[in-house]
């Protein structure tokens, strides 16, 4: 259930972002990122859901995606740029203390994000993300079919990415990994078709040799890590976090892939509802 919404555009680091906002913070405020990179929030229109519950929900579209402002200089692009703007965005809005929801790789800039301004969030919530870089490229989901597989790895080897037989291998895996509901959300289409390849191959770029592993023991806040058995990031990298966040809590969607917010999408409400609510009941520590 969506409720109404305001949206408008924020002054952030110079440039205007795209934010929705769902709710009242009566309970707290939830801010939202988003994957691709070069995504949109459209995807994760269902977290709007919690606004009946007591929480308001703030979404927005990362620099050069969807209907954010769109330099063109590589200069504005990377991840170590993006985790300021997370906190400039939680500024500009007069937030204070959040909720950090991340998806995907918004779950490893919110990891980024708690490792550098732990004392401005109240919990941390990563779903479907990773905390290496390395590991998203090498380890497949133990459900992905080999003949898929080695077809994906064979293209990938030689630069070809454009061939009929791997574009194929490609529809046929995110079937299985990336969405397994027979009819995709428009919202899905919406994200997927807006994609910026220009901020996915900058991000992407920086984030080669991306590893914070060894650094999640030092986030000592409030974290729930979720996954899909058959995610396209394999659960193991989910399973890295929850071991790496000491006390954090873990959420394993049985039937559902990169996208459980839409495959069980009560299921997945009520599992950041429960969260959140513990967390709200929790006497309120600082990092």
């Amino acid at each position: 259930m969506i409720g109404e919404s305001s949206d408008g555009h924020v002054k952030v680091m110079g440039f205007k972002l795209y934010y929705r906002a769902f709710g009242r913070p009566d309970k707290g405020t939830l801010l939202a990122l988003h994957g691709g990179p070069g995504g949109t929030h459209d995807y994760l229109l269902p977290l709007a859901d919690l606004a009946q519950f007591g929480y308001r929900v703030v979404l927005y579209d990362q620099l050069g995606c969807g209907r954010s402002e769109r330099p063109k200089s590589a200069k504005y692009y990377g991840i170590g740029r993006a985790v300021d703007e997370v906190e400039s965005v939680r500024k500009a809005l007069r937030l204070r203390r959040v909720h950090l929801f991340g998806s995907s790789y918004g779950g490893a800039l919110a990891l980024d994000v708690a490792l550098k301004y732990q004392k401005n969030l109240r919990s941390l919530i990563v779903s479907n993300g990773f905390a290496s870089n390395a590991l998203v490229e090498s380890e497949w989901n133990p459900h992905t079919p080999e003949k898929l597989r080695r077809t994906l790895e064979y293209y990938r080897a030689k630069g070809d990415l454009l061939n009929p037989k791997r574009l194929a291998a490609k529809k046929a895996l995110d079937r299985i990994h990336e969405c397994r509901l027979e009819v995709w959300p428009h919202e899905w289409n919406y994200t997927l078709q807006h994609v910026s390849e220009y901020v996915y191959g900058l991000v992407d770029n920086s984030l080669k040799g991306w590893d914070v592993t060894d650094r999640l023991p030092e986030i000592r806040l409030p974290c729930l890590v979720i996954t899909g058995e058959y995610d396209v990031i394999a659960p193991k990298l989910a399973r890295a976090i929850h071991r790496g966040v000491r006390g954090s809590k873990f959420v394993n969607f049985g039937e559902c892939s990169h996208l459980p917010m839409w495959e069980d999408r009560v299921a997945f409400i009520q599992a950041l509802r429960n969260f959140l609510d513990n967390v709200s009941a929790s006497p309120r520590k600082r990092p």
